[in-house]
């Protein structure tokens, strides 16, 4: 199989700051392995997650590759100007990967004590190229950074946040081997149910189930799916369904479409008071405030 240059299978570069850092993504939902390629034209100090699957990364040479598996990372660095990179992922695989522009790395530790941390004054003229498995807490704060239904005024400044809580996790691990780990999504098999179960919880606006029926949908306890769910989306499961009401009623009503009682009722109030006030405690102003914004006009 040759690496392909179809850009729906090369990774998709989730957010890129030229003088920094970027974060790449790739998720093959295929029955079958795909490879693909990618170009980077600076210095980068690299790290490399396997949330889910299995598959090899090359550097330069697609012969010369790095096999990592669900929950394992690598941790590379090559003294290069520019380097081509190689991924060969297997079925049902995501991948997210993590560079930095080598001066900018530096600045991050400027505070940091370099006999706690060595790596900080790493000769650049070295080869670096660790792999180690990562906890279920690095794991959710990938997750987290994939899947977030933050605002899109304020995503960059999430990204950037949730870089830095991941370098942060992964450098406490490497010199700490007793981190605790979250006990409670601690596989791939229970991101998946806790996933399912935000499909489930939103599927139905007007009649979403209850903890426990949620529970029993998707096999999981509701202590764990209580906790996980915290976990991976940041925040309990009914407050994520009341956040994605209000986003899902502001789209509504940027389209001028319906009525605020029409939105209410679509959005699974029974009440245009009780969704006024509910819209209100999230944006700061009613509905027709926020329409009026927009330069609309609402019945």
């Amino acid at each position: 199989m040759k690496y392909n240059n179809n850009s729906a299978k090369n990774p998709t570069c989730f957010y890129n700051d030229p003088e920094k850092k970027m974060v790449l993504f790739i998720n093959n939902k295929d029955n079958t392995p795909i490879k693909s390629e990618y170009q980077i034209s600076a210095n980068y100090i690299q790290f490399y997650f396997c949330l889910k699957g299995s598959l090899k990364i090359a550097f330069n040479m697609p012969h010369c590759s790095v096999e990592l598996k669900a929950y394992n990372s690598c941790f590379t660095f090559f003294k290069s100007d520019s380097m081509k990179l190689f991924f060969d992922l297997q079925p049902d695989t995501i991948l997210v990967g993590i560079l930095f522009k080598v001066n900018h790395f530096h600045k991050l530790f400027s505070d940091v004590d370099s006999a706690d941390f060595p790596i900080q004054n790493f000769d650049s003229n070295q080869t670096i190229l660790q792999t180690k498995s990562i906890s279920s807490e690095i794991a959710n704060s990938l997750e987290q950074l994939i899947n977030n239904t933050i605002n899109l005024s304020f995503r960059k400044l999430y990204v950037r946040g949730k870089v830095f809580e991941i370098l942060s996790l992964y450098f406490n691990e490497t010199f700490n081997d007793n981190v605790d780990q979250c006990p409670f999504v601690a596989n791939s098999d229970d991101v998946t149910k806790i996933k399912k179960a935000k499909e489930i919880l939103i599927k139905d606006l007007n009649n979403p189930p209850t903890l426990e029926s949620l529970s029993k949908a998707i096999g999981l306890n509701i202590k764990k799916l209580k906790i996980g769910f915290k976990d991976l989306y940041g925040m309990p499961a009914f407050t994520y369904l009341l956040n994605y009401k209000m986003e899902h009623a502001r789209k509504l009503l940027d389209l001028n479409n319906q009525n605020i009682n029409e939105v209410a009722s679509i959005v699974g109030y029974s009440s245009a008071t009780h969704f006024i006030a509910a819209f209100k405690r999230k944006f700061g102003i009613t509905p027709k405030q926020y329409a009026l914004t927009k330069n609309q006009i609402i019945d």
